[in-house]
């Protein structure tokens, strides 16, 4: 009895070793169901993990894997996943090069949506993360349920960020001399306002998605942002957006 007893503690030993060694928690299916919303966590503490996949589990978002760090993801099988999300919790930016951290998870989830979850009162990460080409930036303050319902929006291609935040960014982003637009990149940022891809955008014009997206890419060089949420702030920091959405 003792013998069993010593083996048990011994294999219960073996398995919290293994899941510190481990950074990826492989999910019990890869398949998800019509209306469910993939996500991938990277980051936080594996108590911290825990709480998101245990209020996801009561929506339809679902944890596809989850990671302690970007840097696992080249050693692990997250290749294999096809989040819609990737919720990267408090992130550590490099120094050296700062656009090579969306890199990290384009690189194997090109598709997929950048969300940074900051604690309240680091305002500095979320600008930081704007800046570097984020898709979404929440604060952890918020409710279960407004987190839930940013990551739907998030994942239709909406652009969700704290109004706290939009002057912080203003200021990062600079108030150079507003470039004049012409009236098809109005109508394409009106889109972007709106939350459309580029599918219901093209839709809406008339056109195709590529030419549509070839029309965006040439937008962003022109406002001298990285993404489609700088390109939504900065209307709205610019006042651009009251003019088209009036």
């Amino acid at each position: 009895m003792q013998t069993q007893q010593a083996q048990a503690v011994s294999t219960r030993r073996t398995e919290i070793g293994s899941r510190k060694s481990v950074a990826a928690v492989e999910p019990q299916s890869p398949n998800l169901g019509a209306e469910s919303i993939g996500v991938a966590l990277v980051g936080g503490d594996m108590l911290f993990r825990e709480g998101l996949k245990s209020l996801f589990g009561r929506s339809d978002l679902a944890v596809l894997g989850e990671f302690d760090r970007a840097s696992d993801l080249e050693s692990s099988s997250a290749a294999a996943y096809k989040p819609t999300i990737v919720m990267v919790v408090s992130p550590e930016f490099p120094a050296a090069d700062p656009r090579s951290w969306r890199e990290n998870y384009t690189r194997i989830w090109p598709d997929a949506k950048i969300v940074v979850l900051a604690f309240s009162n680091d305002e500095t990460r979320l600008v930081d993360s704007l800046r570097m080409g984020a898709d979404g930036c929440l604060f952890t303050d918020m409710s279960p349920s407004a987190l839930v319902q940013a990551l739907r929006l998030v994942a239709m291609g909406e652009n969700v960020f704290p109004t706290r935040i939009g002057r912080s960014f203003s200021q990062v982003a600079g108030r150079g001399e507003r470039p004049k637009l012409t009236p098809r990149e109005r109508d394409i940022l009106k889109g972007l306002l709106a939350g459309y891809s580029n599918k219901m955008i093209a839709n809406e014009l008339g056109t195709t998605d590529m030419t549509v997206k070839a029309q965006l890419r040439h937008l962003l060089r022109k406002l001298g942002v990285a993404n489609r949420t700088q390109a939504a702030l900065w209307a709205r920091e610019q006042g651009v957006a009251a003019e088209i959405e009036g």
